[in-house]
């Protein structure tokens, strides 16, 4: 059955054009939640990150902030001081350097490289292509304890892996956003196989 989003060939839920969903669209079917203003109203961290959130795009002047930029400022107007970075071994020099546009900023970045721990393959029942030799496995669990130990206030993932970000992500107390998502295929750019296939 097409139903929702999947199959809609319109904006007008963008648009507020309600005549204009489809019968399957999820603003009608389960208008109990869609339609829910409630938890932006009752709980005031939910608001004031919604309100901080819409002014995040743009500066003063109306100009685009690149993301880095809107993390900078996110973090200042939500009055979150310690910043969480849990990168990849693979793009520690980035980790670095923003962690010293942070520090730059005023803020504290906390880092922690997806292998800490020094845990190998083995120990955690993986396999590997050399049972001889040490190969550290990614260790997100422990990166998201480590920040919680040290109780950041925002975590910020750059490259994880697939499913390592998910259990960061679990496990992290601090709310948690993404900078860098991995694709190894088109250097951290997943947008571009959706944009090979829309041009077909």
């Amino acid at each position: 059955m097409k139903t929702g989003c999947r199959y809609c060939k319109t904006t007008a839920n963008f648009k507020g054009n309600f005549n204009a969903m489809p019968p399957n669209c999820p603003t009608k079917i389960y208008s109990e939640i869609t339609k829910n203003k409630q938890p932006y109203l009752e709980d005031e961290i939910t608001a004031k990150i919604m309100q901080v959130a819409d002014q995040t795009p743009f500066d003063e002047k109306g100009k685009l902030r690149s993301r880095v930029e809107e993390l900078v400022f996110f973090a200042k107007e939500m009055g979150y001081k310690k910043i969480g970075i849990a990168f990849c071994v693979t793009l520690i020099n980035e980790a670095q350097k923003l962690a010293a546009i942070l520090e730059k900023e005023g803020l504290t970045p906390i880092l922690a490289c997806c292998r800490l721990g020094a845990i190998d393959y083995s120990e955690i029942r993986l396999p590997k292509k050399n049972p001889e030799k040490f190969v550290s496995i990614c260790n997100p669990i422990a990166q998201a304890r480590l920040f919680n130990e040290v109780k950041t206030d925002l975590n910020v993932i750059l490259g994880l892996c697939l499913g390592h970000d998910i259990l960061f992500t679990r496990e992290s107390q601090a709310p948690t956003t993404t900078l860098i998502v991995k694709d190894r295929v088109y250097g951290h750019n997943p947008i571009k196989t959706l944009a090979k296939i829309i041009e077909g």
